[in-house]
């Protein structure tokens, strides 16, 4: 069952899971199930080091398209990213939601 990502929920990386940038975007490694994972977006890869699990998605991703001046269009791509992670277990949604 696929959940669609809320914008107002808070995110943050999975307990057991490390995130280490490299020149083609980034490694993930999760230790409970020692699997590997290539981020191949240098952007996903600072996406996902914002994701503090105080602050919502939509209130990161915002402040960050906007200090790299990034083109809303990739917003889009940002989001989906997030969502791919999450299916993977690499990023955890918390309970509860940030005022909107």
């Amino acid at each position: 069952m696929n959940t669609p990502i809320e914008l107002n929920s808070r995110y943050q990386l999975a307990s057991g899971v490390a995130i280490r940038p490299e020149s083609f975007g980034g490694l993930v490694y999760r230790y409970d199930n020692r699997r590997l994972y290539f981020l191949r977006s240098h952007q996903a890869v600072d996406l996902v080091n914002h994701l503090d699990g105080q602050r919502s998605l939509r209130e990161i991703l915002d402040e960050f398209v906007t200090k790299r001046e990034l083109p809303a269009s990739s917003r889009e791509s940002l989001v989906a990213a997030v969502a791919q992670l999450e299916k993977l277990g690499i990023l955890t949604r918390l309970n509860g939601q940030c005022p909107a």
